[in-house]
């Protein structure tokens, strides 16, 4: 009985010892609700941005969703979202959430504080409307999200 007890204090131990670690858990970085991309091109895009991040630790989040909900500003939802996501490093602040919602016909460039400085509203408009918008408007999804992701970055770094 002596040897049970003794087994089972160190079973216990063992599996607290397991949960106590709080374990980083990792968002999609690429979230597409609203199916714009195909697998393929979702991976291309992923594989984009994880391997900024691991050069610079700057986050980003690719987001899609088919509507905004009912009279809510899109970066408003954006900067929430990101915040909800945790999309950036807590010490840094380094994150930035690309949002489109596609039946709406919104997309919004939410940053982080750290990421503003770089990457302005200004900046982040003109992304919206010279890189984007205009891949948008020929259906052309993920061209607009790639082609804005390599100005982000160019800008970013």
């Amino acid at each position: 009985m002596k040897k049970l007890a003794i087994i089972s204090i160190i079973l216990l131990l063992i599996s607290c010892k397991q949960n106590n670690p709080k374990t980083i858990v990792a968002i999609d970085v690429v979230q597409d609700y609203s199916q714009l991309f195909s697998a393929e091109e979702k991976q291309t895009l992923s594989e984009k941005i994880i391997n900024y991040e691991k050069k610079t630790t700057n986050q980003i989040c690719v987001y899609t969703i088919d509507s905004l909900p009912q009279n809510t500003n899109s970066l408003y939802y954006a900067t929430n979202l990101a915040m909800e996501l945790g999309v950036g490093t807590k010490d840094k602040n380094n994150g930035l959430l690309l949002l489109i919602s596609k039946y709406d016909r919104k997309i919004a460039i939410a940053t982080g504080t750290e990421t503003e400085k770089t990457i302005t509203d200004l900046i982040a408009n003109e992304i919206i409307t010279t890189t984007i918008v205009p891949k948008f408007k020929e259906n052309l999804y993920f061209k607009g999200v790639s082609n804005s992701l390599d100005s982000i970055i160019k800008k970013w770094n």
